[in-house]
């Protein structure tokens, strides 16, 4: 499953916990041989996240769910026509496809299928259901569609998408409207193509009422559409707000799951969480950071590595749009107040008193992560922490301090933080930076809420001021086009650019790996200095996992995000 939507918190930062990650490289705070009870009856039990809770089910998630978490579920109930591996390459034999073929003019895209993959009914999947989901995605673009895909927009869908058929059983040909980037198109275009059971979900000919049938039911995983997938897991049960299950699926075509249960609870904070793992009852867990000094206090059958980098980065997304709440819209649109309020952002402050130095700044949209090939070393932060210069700004662009908070043709620099509640360092993050802000005359509100409600309010409703989250690339070009480029699903804040829109367009062209090189450098450094969104740090987190569990560091992937828990096993 594409990995590439919005991370798995609103400001819970990368790394604080909520994803299901293991790392490998630091060593372990304690070991030992014993085994604890989070391993009895050959279940599975960590947690979901900080008062997260998947509520979409589909394979292809909609614009409405388009968390990680989300796609943490689905990805193991189907499987991807393309899996990336840890080199961020295809690998064919973990694939539903079996390889690609490009025209010489990059407009026409072969892709065959391996002719034993199977759906647990029995029947093999195929071209078929590789249209049909196009058909879907194709279909959620229109206006006023009923359901929506959450990656319209990237990967050229669907303007330069010209058709997708069928020409034989195993057979699917993608042809384009124009030349593209191959590397690109099969990263940010072809990934997005989940195979769906055509027979089980097709119920109409009218493709409005397709897409009204999906948005119905694609939060009942009890459904008996369900029942039919081709991934390792099936969906179990659920009790909200308490606990998801996925079961074993004996009739997955490659490696079958040693491990017959994955239990996935609910948590209400980060404390509760912790709690937990010292009282033993998670086999499995991801903490922030901040409970560095304290996993000392954990049980001796854990061992606590610190999770690598993912492929993601972290912000604050100021609401640009006209149809903000209270006209701040047109504020943020103001370079010089996106300026002053990345000036505010003390990053080094925050890697230390938060993350225990277990993070790197960030100034752009590419993670400057050293085995990242896309990240341009040359580029230097344009707006390191510096509450002086953000004054100076503002008041060079005409605002005026008036009893401590900034005004210009009375409109006050004044708007509401929308936080998800549940993490303390989340909360203490967001304390800091309004603090820092308040110097400048910059006054902001915090109003925390539950993830779910964040994600309803802020994805393209515009009935918001400010968030703060992330978002986590997967397996792809970094080149912008779902984030940025004017209404793309992703550009959440209504950012709107015709210079990013050149730029974002001339890195998805055909170009020489050279020039691809160049074309990503200078998007980077724009949106550096325009400052699409606000940036924050990026950090790791710490994944505690028991001695009797294997496999976990070795089967996660943090470039793509997916998890293959079907070739974790228990045993001494």
């Amino acid at each position: 499953m594409k990995s590439r939507r919005w991370n798995g918190w609103a400001f819970a930062l990368i790394g604080a916990g909520a994803l299901v990650l293991a790392g490998c490289g630091a060593g372990s705070a304690t070991t030992s041989s014993s085994v604890g009870p989070g391993l009895n009856n050959n279940v599975i039990k960590m947690e979901q996240g900080v008062q997260i809770e998947p509520n979409d089910y589909f394979p292809i998630v909609s614009s409405a769910a388009c968390s990680v978490e989300n796609g943490t579920i689905t990805s193991q109930m189907y499987a991807p026509l393309l899996f990336v591996n840890t080199k961020d390459k295809f690998d064919f034999a973990k694939s539903v496809a079996s390889g690609i073929t490009v025209s010489k003019n990059d407009t026409v895209y072969t892709i065959a299928l391996h002719h034993n993959w199977h759906w647990t009914n029995g029947t093999p999947v195929t071209a078929q259901d590789v249209v049909y989901a196009w058909d879907i995605i194709a279909a959620s673009a229109k206006p006023n569609a009923p359901w929506e895909y959450c990656g319209v927009g990237s990967g050229g869908i669907p303007q330069d998408w010209k058709s997708v058929v069928a020409t034989g059983p195993y057979t699917v040909v993608i042809t384009l409207n124009k030349p593209l980037n191959p590397v690109w198109f099969e990263y940010n275009g072809i990934t997005s193509l989940v195979p769906i059971p055509k027979a089980t979900w097709d119920k109409y000919s009218n493709m409005n009422q397709e897409l009204s049938y999906i948005n119905k039911i694609s939060n009942t995983p009890s459904n008996p559409a369900f029942k039919v997938i081709d991934g390792p897991y099936a969906f179990g049960k659920y009790v909200n707000d308490e606990y998801w299950t996925l079961v074993a699926n004996p009739k997955y075509t490659l490696k079958k799951p040693t491990i017959k249960e994955l239990l996935f609870e609910y948590e209400t904070s980060n404390a509760n969480l912790f709690a937990g793992l010292r009282k033993g009852v998670f086999a499995t867990a991801g903490i922030p950071t901040s409970y560095d000094k304290d996993v000392s206090q954990l049980p001796k059958y854990y061992r606590v590595e610190r999770a690598p980098y993912s492929f993601c980065f972290n912000y604050m997304q100021p609401n640009l749009s006209d149809q903000a709440p209270g006209g701040i819209g047109k504020v943020f649109q103001q370079l010089a107040v996106r300026q002053a309020l990345q000036l505010g952002i003390d990053q080094p402050a925050i890697i230390k008193s938060f993350y225990n130095g277990l993070a790197y700044q960030t100034y752009d949209p590419v993670p400057a992560l050293p085995q990242n090939p896309f990240f341009d070393k040359s580029l230097k932060d344009p707006y390191p922490f510096n509450i002086q210069r953000g004054i100076k700004i503002l008041e060079a662009d005409g605002w005026h301090m008036v009893h401590g908070v900034m005004e210009k043709n009375g409109q006050k620099l004044e708007f509401q933080f929308l936080v998800a509640s549940g993490s303390n360092t989340d909360t203490n993050i967001a304390q800091l930076i309004t603090s820092d802000w308040a110097k400048e005359g910059i006054k902001a509100t915090i109003k925390e809420e539950p993830f779910n409600q964040v994600i309803a309010t802020t994805v393209k409703t515009y009935q918001f001021e400010w968030w703060g989250g992330g978002w986590c690339y997967g397996a792809t070009d970094p080149t912008g086009d779902q984030l940025f480029a004017s209404n793309s699903p992703a550009n959440g804040g209504d950012y709107n650019s015709p210079t990013m829109n050149r730029l974002i367009a001339a890195s998805v062209a055909p170009q020489s790996p050279a020039h691809a090189t160049k074309t990503l450098d200078a998007y980077q450094a724009f949106a550096a200095k325009d400052l699409p969104v606000i940036f924050l740090p990026t950090s790791t987190g710490l994944q505690v996992v028991e001695d009797g569990l294997h496999g976990v560091n070795r089967y996660t992937n943090a470039i793509s995000g997916y998890v293959e828990y079907n070739y974790w096993k228990v045993g001494k």
